[in-house]
């Protein structure tokens, strides 16, 4: 067994174990939109570009990128942020 399907077996495991999501134990990142004027996002680890038609959210893995017009970041800690404005459209990029 390769060392990625072991990894997969003991995260699967292990929310078994806790009954909690799979994608909560691997740190995955958990995106929230509410409606078109809130997003919400856990575990990412950083902006990488920040401006009022465009935020780009570095999460581990893939980057989630946010736009739209009026964009701001509400709130931010080191785990979870809160971008408001109009949002148009959120994207995955790898």
């Amino acid at each position: 067994m390769d060392r990625k399907r072991k990894e997969t077996n003991l995260l699967t495991k292990t929310a078994e174990l806790f009954d909690l999501p799979a994608d909560v134990v691997a740190g995955a990142p958990r995106i929230e939109l509410l409606g078109a004027r809130e997003l919400f996002a856990d575990n990412h680890t950083g902006i990488l570009t920040y401006g009022e038609s465009l935020i780009d959210i570095n999460t581990s893995g893939l980057i989630v990128r946010v736009r739209g017009e009026g964009l701001e970041l509400r709130a931010m800690t080191d785990r979870d942020l809160r971008i408001a404005g109009r949002i148009d459209a959120v994207e995955f990029v790898r």
